[in-house]
């Protein structure tokens, strides 16, 4: 199965902003790909309580999964930024890393919608079995600055 991490931090504006993407973008993809992707949000923040998790999943009517990072998932994959967003193949590998789209160009700074919607047409590639293009974005957001470190 594709999976799809963002990771995220409950009092990160950027973030915030994007789910209203991401909830659309899941439905969809539940749609046109069931049973083949899985999204999860990851929180790698160690100071972040389930109860915080809870309201970020209420106030932002999110359907997919939300979890701590308690295996330091965003070490592994070296995630810089909340949100960054990686599609990652049925054998592990990181096929795309970077922003959802292109909403925020600067931090503190975005456009009225996106012009590019990076993380879905990496998605749509994938499932049509083409190569990913870009690979790689630059995301906007909170830096990952306390984070859960992967264990050895």
């Amino acid at each position: 199965m594709w999976k799809i991490w963002v990771f995220l931090a409950p009092l990160c504006p950027v973030c915030q902003d994007y789910t209203y993407y991401l909830n659309a973008l899941n439905e969809q993809w539940e749609e046109e790909y069931p049973g083949q992707l899985d999204v999860v949000g990851w929180f790698p923040n160690p100071t972040v309580t389930d109860e915080q998790i809870a309201t970020f999943a209420e106030r932002y009517e999110v359907d997919w999964s939300l979890a701590k990072d308690t295996l330091g998932w965003s070490d592994a994959v070296d995630a810089k930024w909340t949100p960054e967003a990686f599609l990652i193949d049925p054998e592990g590998r990181v096929r795309y890393r970077g922003r959802i789209n292109d909403l925020y160009y600067a931090l503190g700074k975005h456009r009225a919608k996106p012009k590019n919607q990076d993380l879905a047409l990496a998605v749509e590639q994938a499932m049509d079995g083409q190569a990913i293009d870009p690979k790689r974005t630059d995301a906007i957001g909170c830096p990952i600055e306390r984070r859960i470190l992967a264990r050895d």
